[in-house]
């Protein structure tokens, strides 16, 4: 069993030493998270959403790292994870962010079957345990979440759209003008700055995607239809 070791305060935690990938790739966000709150109390410290968030990223920074800024923790994805880990759900934790959140006794049951498969952490020079049993095998592909800008579906329906079909037919015309408004989710009383937006979210999504077809397209749109970004004198002084 680990030896007991007690952490001062919460900017300790950035002592912690990430486990090897190939002893939690194939854990479930909600166990790893049980995880996580099962040392924040070994530790003596507080676990509100703010501490698991920072040690879930500590402990499994591939699992729980933001997508385009992997060095930094994604709080949503261990809010989401304490969802799945509540009573309703699996039954692994009780509590609240304000008055913090305990093991529940199914929780405490996952945590030892976690400790023979994963091991303990290492905090700073300290090693606190090595697993007993193999890791978790992969079982199925994993399915991919959500996040907050799913940029390559954007792209996709970008594509799929009668925009992009009138340009790769040829050159934009003005009566193309109905598709920009159909592809952008835009109507001609939106205000242009929300227009702009619009297509400078898309160049990011084109630019995050690789698609140079995407980008050449929203490029011609920009270049056939200037008047749509662009505030009118009569609106400006309005």
């Amino acid at each position: 069993m680990a030896r007991p070791l007690t952490l001062k305060n919460e900017r300790e935690l950035l002592n912690v030493r990430a486990l090897p990938i190939e002893r939690y790739e194939n854990e479930q966000l909600a166990a790893l998270t049980v995880y996580s709150l099962h040392w924040l109390r070994e530790w003596g410290l507080r676990p509100t959403v703010e501490a698991i968030t920072v040690l879930n990223h500590r402990l499994f920074p591939s699992r729980f790292g933001m997508d385009f800024f992997p060095d930094f923790p994604d709080a949503n994805r261990t809010l989401r994870s304490l969802l799945q880990c509540r009573p309703k759900y699996r039954g692994w934790v009780s509590g609240t962010n304000k008055g913090g959140f305990a093991l529940t006794p199914q929780g405490h049951a996952l945590v030892l079957e976690l400790l023979r498969r994963i091991g303990s952490p290492q905090v700073g020079n300290i090693g606190l345990g090595e697993a007993t049993e193999a890791p978790r095998k992969q079982r199925g592909v994993r399915k991919t979440i959500a996040r907050d800008v799913d940029f390559k579906a954007e792209i996709a329906e970008l594509r799929a759209s009668r925009l992009f079909a009138r340009w790769s037919e040829g050159p934009l015309q003005d009566r193309d003008l109905i598709h920009v408004y159909s592809a952008f989710g835009v109507f001609d009383h939106t205000p242009p700055a929300a227009k702009r937006q619009k297509l400078r979210d898309l160049r990011d999504s084109a630019q995050k995607a690789g698609d140079q077809d995407a980008e050449r397209l929203l490029a011609s749109v920009e270049e056939t239809f200037p008047g749509l970004f662009t505030e009118t004198t009569a609106r400006r002084q309005r």
